[in-house]
């Protein structure tokens, strides 16, 4: 999906009934997907949890006052998307290029990706891999610089 629709998703649920209906003051944190399956994350200061939604047809309620999973508790910061200049597309350029290096064997079985911001909005994006390996690459979405990359074994937390 690129950053025009993922702008014109957004403003559909700004503007539905639904968002209107839940009466609170909840402002987009994060744009999440698992294989094209796009969500739209909401965070509310107030109570510290999300609310989800999808656009399909129609706009979708999917969860509704979620916990926050992380490690210290801390406010999520609001994603502006007219900040991003780096486009999906570029960002997963970059990302199958650290592939072909670290796995050039291994085909991608699940691509999981969040648009979000901490400190900086960030593409962070991860393939697993059929070696059972997960590669993680956290890009800078205003420079398309690279923040961070992981490649590690999905088993690398057993005990040896």
């Amino acid at each position: 999906m690129d950053l025009k629709c993922l702008k014109e998703n957004v403003n559909i649920i700004i503007n539905s009934d639904i968002l209107k209906s839940l009466n609170k003051r909840i402002y987009l944190c994060s744009c999440f997907a698992i294989d094209d399956n796009w969500q739209y994350d909401f965070y509310d200061k107030k109570t510290k949890r999300i609310t989800s939604f999808r656009v399909d047809d129609e706009v979708r309620l999917l969860d509704q006052d979620s916990k926050v999973f992380q490690k210290e508790s801390v406010d999520l910061e609001k994603l502006n998307l007219n900040d991003i200049k780096v486009d999906l597309n570029e960002a997963l350029l970059k990302v199958d290029l650290i592939k072909k290096e670290k796995a050039g064997g291994e085909s991608i079985n699940k691509k999981i990706i969040i648009l979000q911001k901490i400190k900086v909005p960030l593409w962070n994006i991860s393939f697993v891999t059929s070696g059972f390996n997960i590669l993680n690459v956290k890009i800078n979405a205003i420079n398309g610089n690279i923040i961070s990359e992981k490649f590690e074994s999905l088993f690398g937390f057993r005990v040896k």
